[in-house]
């Protein structure tokens, strides 16, 4: 116990001193969360649900493309079946890698841009009254938009993506909708 709580101070320290580092270098950070809405077979048993994400961004000089990382937790509960209950929930957590395109607009304020990308999620689902309990990690891809407002040091962001999480004999498949503020860096 001692050891996780050194670990987890170390890595506190080293990542405040990294997002100074990384501002300074034209990376921005940023911080959302809102919505899942879960598509397909996972509609059929889940309800929406709510998301974290953190993300860095990091602008290619003198080109409208960068590249940004993303990671997200969200979760969602069980729908359920007839008049019977289903307690439980489903936990997703990942890490996308995306290509951002900022769309040229004469508007300076409001920056639009469109993103794609690959990554890895984990996708564990419970369910305490039946004794389920799964998890795996699995190849994920995603699609989506957005645009940025504001022309300071910090901006607010609005997003819909298209996620879909590969998996043996299907993929599970969800909408994130995300608000948020970005900082540091160059826009």
């Amino acid at each position: 116990m001692n050891r996780v709580l050194h670990l987890m101070i170390a890595v506190t320290m080293a990542s405040v001193a990294s997002v100074a580092m990384v501002a300074a270098q034209g990376v921005r950070l940023g911080l959302g969360g809102g919505l899942i809405s879960p598509l397909s077979d996972y509609k059929d048993v889940d309800k929406v649900g709510w998301h974290a994400t953190v993300n860095a961004t990091f602008a290619i000089p003198l080109s409208p493309v960068g590249i940004r990382v993303d990671g997200l937790y969200g979760q969602t509960s069980h729908k359920d079946i007839g008049t019977t209950p289903v307690d439980g929930k489903t936990k997703l957590i990942g890490g996308l890698a995306n290509v951002v395109y900022k769309i040229p607009v004469p508007a300076p304020m409001v920056k639009p841009y469109l993103l794609g990308g690959v990554g890895v999620y984990n996708q564990k689902v419970t369910i305490p009254s039946a004794s389920f309990d799964t998890s795996e990690t699995k190849f994920a891809w995603d699609l989506g938009g957005g645009a940025s407002f504001g022309a300071g040091p910090a901006s607010f962001f609005v997003e819909i993506r298209y996620v879909s999480i590969q998996e043996s004999g299907g993929s599970t498949k969800f909408v994130p909708i995300t608000a948020g503020v970005t900082f540091g860096g160059k826009k």
